[in-house]
């Protein structure tokens, strides 16, 4: 079955410090991102791929959104604060978008602040959500990546 799929992807705490604002997949330059430079730069990076970034800052960020650097952490409260934003803007998103696959790879603060996003896909759409520490994540997202082509 042919079909999109969409990671969503925290921001990561080392951003490029250029001064001018920049899209956000170049901003964030986290291990996640730089797996995610990897398989682009092989192109082996699934064409079917869409991402969205979860910003402590911005919220929900598609990955050309120009953004300025900042450095915010994400918190219980912050990502509370955000939920209602986010999730407006992934009813919104998901309007005219569906996936065969969701993977999400995001820290448990993170998770609190997509909280429900998942009453806006179809039931056929299968959400992976990575688990354990950051170097597990790592792998079961390169694995996931790999396995889209």
């Amino acid at each position: 079955m042919m079909g999109r799929y969409l990671l969503i992807i925290s921001c990561s705490g080392s951003k490029d410090k250029t001064k001018d604002k920049f899209p956000a997949i170049k901003r964030y330059t986290g291990v996640y991102y730089k797996i995610l430079n990897k398989f682009k730069k092989e192109e082996k990076l699934c064409k079917d791929l869409d991402i969205i970034i979860i910003s402590a800052k911005y919220g929900f960020l598609r990955p050309n959104d120009l953004i300025d650097y900042y450095d915010q952490k994400m918190d219980k409260r912050r990502a509370k604060l955000l939920n209602k934003q986010i999730i407006s803007n992934f009813k919104e998103y998901f309007k005219n978008k569906s996936y065969k696959e969701i993977f999400v790879n995001l820290g448990k603060e993170y998770m609190i602040a997509i909280k429900g996003f998942e009453k806006y896909i179809p039931s056929s759409t299968e959400i992976i959500i990575a688990e354990g520490r950051i170097g597990k994540k790592m792998k079961q997202m390169k694995n996931w990546l790999s396995s889209i082509k």
